[in-house]
Parts: C-alpha cells; structure tokens; sequence
C-alpha cells in the first residue's frame, strides 16, 4: 500500500494546477495521474448554494481507499510521492483525515491575495459552465449577507479565501517542519527559486531544472461568443465524459479555451471591499506563517 509523501492543499486559484505539472518534471518525484482526487474531503456535504453540474462534479471525487492508492501504485522507488487538491483548503475535517492517514507527510499551500482569487475563482467557475451568476458584485454582496462558512467553503468564494480559518487545523496537527507556505507572487515572480526551495522541502535534487513557461488552467471570459455559449452549455456532458477521457484530452480542451481568454480587472472598490471583509483574517494568518501581508489588508 502506497500514500503521498507530500500533499499540496491549496489554496484554489493560486497556481496549484501549474505545480502539479511543474512537479511531475522531476525524476525524482510521482505525482498522481489525477490533479484534485479530494479524497479527504469527498465525505464532506456540498453545501446548499452549489449547483446541480457542481454537485455533480463532486460525485466524480475519489472516496474508497483503494481507488487513492493506486494513484500511487507506480511510483517506484522515486523519493517524493505527491498528489494536488486544493479543496483540503476548505474544509475544517481535512487536517485531521490527512493527518490519520498521512501523519508523516509534507503539506504545501500557496496563497494567492485573497480578493484576486476570489475573483480568479469566479471567473473560472464562470468560463466552465459552474456559475450562472452574471454580476460579481451581488455574488460578493450575496455572500457578506451571511456568515461565511465555517465548516466547508466549497464553492464560496469569500469563504475559500479565508485561509488561516481553514490553515490552522494543519498548524495544529503537523509540526512546522512539515508545513510550507507560499504565495502566489513568489510562483509569478521567481518560479525557478520556488521549486528550488520546495524540492528541497521534499529531499529531492533542488537543481533539477523544470519547464516554468506555461502557467497552467488561467482564468478569464472566453472571447469567443459562440465558443463561451458551447463550452459552458455543455459542462454537465464534459463532467460525464470526464472519467473516460486521457488527461491530455482534457488538458488540450482547456488549453484551447485558454488561447482565447480576456482577462478584466476586478473592480478597485469592490477589491477594497472584499479585503476590509477578509482584513481579520489575514491579520491572523500573518502570524500563522510570518509574512507581511499588509497589501493584502488594504488591498484597493
């Protein structure tokens, strides 16, 4: 029987998908066939404002044990067995199923400002068919009319973005030895000096050099009218047809849709609104992993 010696947790939207590529590079390192298994969080309920597609989408989540390791089962005698799902970024069970299974492993996050993956996150759900919403704004609005979730974010936009609520679990299990946080910046900035440093987390070769060009599954509003109507009209069959199909289908599909994004900015006033919300958060995670995120408080 074979399990990760390392996860990635999230959050999503900051970059886990172009890790997960940019970690199966190394010689040294087995990544799982399937990016997002969420095998830890798929006893958690959807929460009642997800949809029917995304409802449907969970279902598709790995939840017998013997399904999970044979993500692992060719890994051989490579040093560094891993697999991404940033949805154990937003769920409080999470840290204590990983740590029952996995007491040893290393757990990576990497964290994006919290208004821009907010933001990233509601137009990749848009782009794909799993947010029917047209207006940001009332969505955000929407979502500060409630107390945001404290068990499961799934599909929460704010909620995801709530990262020391959702971290601290783990800091409570996992000695820090075990746990590396970035953010979203360091990966656009210096991804070379990154993955040096990750490797090094995981005991492989720092020195192994790795394709950083491309930046994996990008966000944005397809340009296309015709290809934006077909792609998100037909998301319930991609979801269906999903287990069938070779990830490099799948990966061709999006790379496609990705070719023909725009990209708009988030509104400067609505970013200050969501960054005044999440402000206590952030202050608290500032502490957690000892960074300055002041930016972050007073994002505009």
């Amino acid at each position: 029987m074979t399990l990760p010696t390392f996860l990635v947790i999230g959050a999503s939207r900051s970059g886990t998908t172009s890790l997960h590529h940019y970690l199966g590079q190394h010689p040294e390192v087995h990544m799982s066939p399937v990016k997002s298994p969420n095998f830890f969080v798929a006893g958690d309920p959807q929460p009642p404002w997800e949809g029917a597609a995304s409802r449907a989408m969970a279902r598709q989540w790995l939840t017998e044990r013997r399904d999970y390791e044979a993500l692992f089962a060719t890994a051989g005698a490579r040093r560094a067995i891993g697999e991404v799902s940033p949805v154990y970024l937003q769920s409080l069970r999470a840290p204590a199923r990983i740590h029952g299974a996995c007491p040893d492993a290393r757990l990576i996050a990497i964290l994006r400002e919290p208004a821009d993956r907010a933001w990233a996150h509601y137009l990749g759900r848009r782009r794909d068919g799993l947010e029917s919403r047209p207006d940001f704004r009332a969505v955000v609005e929407e979502e500060l009319t409630r107390t945001l979730p404290e068990d499961v974010a799934f599909g929460s936009y704010l909620g995801v973005s709530r990262y020391h609520h959702f971290l601290a679990g783990y800091f409570e299990r996992f000695p820090r030895s075990r746990l590396r946080v970035y953010l979203f910046d360091d990966l656009v900035a210096d991804p070379a000096g990154l993955l040096r440093d990750l490797f090094a987390f995981l005991e492989v070769d720092a020195e192994i050099a790795i394709d950083t060009a491309r930046r994996h599954n990008q966000t944005g509003i397809v340009r296309s009218p015709i290809l934006r109507f077909l792609w998100t009209r037909t998301v319930r069959l991609r979801i269906a047809l999903r287990p069938f199909l070779p990830a490099a289908v799948r990966d061709a599909g999006r790379l496609g849709m990705g070719r023909r994004l725009r990209r708009p900015e988030l509104d400067p006033e609505l970013r200050a609104r969501i960054a005044h919300a999440l402000a206590p958060d952030v202050e608290r995670l500032e502490h957690l992993i000892g960074r300055d995120l002041t930016a972050w408080r007073h994002a505009s």
